[in-house]
């Protein structure tokens, strides 16, 4: 999830330098080279704020960008515009999550994610020292995150920079129009060319996003016209 599509955006950590990372995709991967002569340097940056960031995946879950904006304004309204800490879940009262837009099953994992922060079951800092696996194996313990958010996690808010993230339909839309795979083209092939990227594949996801983004501009200019 990017900073244009992500409703949780919190702020940043500073600016990593990835130009390493993409001179060797440049070097590695032609479609990449174009791509990322069109997009320009690489702005991923760190997400500080991680309960937030969680936060924020789950509310985005099987909604459109638009929505999850929104809810998470709304939710961040209750904590008076600051992101909300464990405890501020827990002590709303289901009916106020209700009316900021969140259902009872979002509602039971932001509880769920809550607790375990809450009570040190899930230790959010310790997931900066521990290995991409662990990460993922902690993460997908609470309800409601699976693997998709475990990934989005890794990336977008760790900067872990070589993660795939084979469940992400924007990203494999976005590899099937660069390299020009068919619709029921097989998991192995984005694998393939994924592993091409190594070990940078973090930064090839990111320029995949960068990708479909330009395309929603075009499309949305496009309308205007």
């Amino acid at each position: 999830m990017t900073t244009e599509e992500g409703p949780w955006a919190s702020g940043t950590a500073g600016q990593p330098d990835w130009s390493g990372a993409t001179r060797h995709l440049s070097g590695r991967d032609p479609v990449l080279r174009a791509l990322i002569g069109r997009i320009g340097p690489c702005t991923l940056v760190p997400r500080p704020n991680v309960f937030g960031t969680l936060v924020g995946a789950i509310v985005a879950q099987q909604i459109s960008a638009a929505a999850a904006r929104t809810i998470h304004k709304r939710l961040w309204a209750l904590t008076r515009g600051r992101p909300p800490e464990p405890r501020d879940i827990l002590k709303r009262r289901e009916t106020t999550l209700r009316r900021v837009g969140l259902s009872r099953q979002k509602i039971a994992y932001l509880r769920d994610l809550a607790a375990r922060v809450e009570s040190g079951e899930l230790d959010l800092r310790a997931l900066e020292t521990m290995e991409d696996d662990a990460v993922r194996a902690a993460l997908t313990a609470v309800r409601g995150i699976g693997d998709w958010t475990a990934d989005m996690h890794l990336i977008f808010t760790q900067n872990r920079p070589d993660i795939f993230a084979p469940g992400d339909a924007a990203v494999l839309a976005a590899m099937r129009d660069l390299y020009g795979l068919p619709a029921d083209a097989p998991a192995a092939e984005y694998e393939r060319i994924s592993d091409g990227w190594r070990p940078f594949r973090s930064i090839g996801v990111w320029y995949m996003y960068e990708h479909i983004h330009v395309l929603r501009a075009e499309r949305r200019e496009a309308a205007g016209a």
